[in-house]
């Protein structure tokens, strides 16, 4: 629901916006549109696997399910990350990470400071791009949540696999830490967030590690994506 009051929200700030020419929101719908073809036929591309990140990044990503089973399960079982939990998983955490952004747009339009416009389309057209993403890959997969006690439950009915929160908060970070890299701090507070906001996704039981491995890979990627 917030993924849609999010794109409702930029729609209706771009449309009455669309009339200048130099204005991000002119982009905004067409970059939207164009990048999931972009996205989804990335694995096929052949420079793509010329690339040994490429690799390296799937390599780890897939050994992440080996940490499904036992390990994960006595990380949800430690009562020490309860108010970790609480902190991270709370509704205000995802209000925070959707308003961020939103609010920097709203400076950008008042101000009409290039930078913060540019910044918050980029934002919201990231987040909207990881939500567009989780949601197919989550039909596809139908991976069954922890609680159900099947760490190889794919194709169960659920929608654990990958995480959506890991994908759009780590889609945020990239663009973030992306388009402000100018400042060297910036990547040393969003990933971290981002980092820590993920493996609340896994200690509070909500997700495996893998689900929130991969999404945040996913996320990394869009947001770097849509930056350049």
């Amino acid at each position: 629901m917030r993924k849609q009051t999010l794109f409702l929200t930029l729609l209706l700030l771009a449309h009455p916006l669309l009339a200048a020419d130099s204005h991000p929101a002119r982009t905004f719908f067409p970059d939207f549109y164009s990048d999931p073809k972009q996205i989804w036929t990335f694995p096929v591309q052949e420079q793509t696997w010329k690339n040994p990140h490429v690799w390296l990044v799937l390599g780890l990503s897939t050994a992440s399910f080996s940490l499904d089973g036992r390990p994960a399960e006595r990380l949800r079982e430690d009562d020490s990350f309860r108010d970790f939990n609480e902190a991270f998983t709370s509704s205000a955490a995802d209000i925070v990470v959707a308003v961020a952004p939103l609010a920097l747009l709203a400076i950008g339009e008042i101000s009409r400071d290039q930078d913060f416009r540019s910044y918050g389309w980029k934002s919201g057209e990231a987040a909207l791009d990881g939500f567009l993403v989780v949601t197919i890959a989550k039909a596809a997969t139908q991976r069954a949540r922890p609680h159900e006690g099947k760490p190889c439950g794919f194709w169960e009915g659920g929608n654990s696999f990958p995480s959506g929160h890991a994908t759009v908060v780590w889609a945020v970070a990239a663009t973030t830490a992306s388009h402000f890299g100018r400042h060297r701090w910036v990547p040393w507070v969003v990933y971290p967030l981002a980092g820590l906001i993920s493996f609340s996704r896994v200690s509070s039981g909500n997700h495996f590690p893998s689900d929130v491995v991969f999404g945040s890979v996913i996320g990394f990627a869009i947001g770097r994506h849509v930056v350049q």
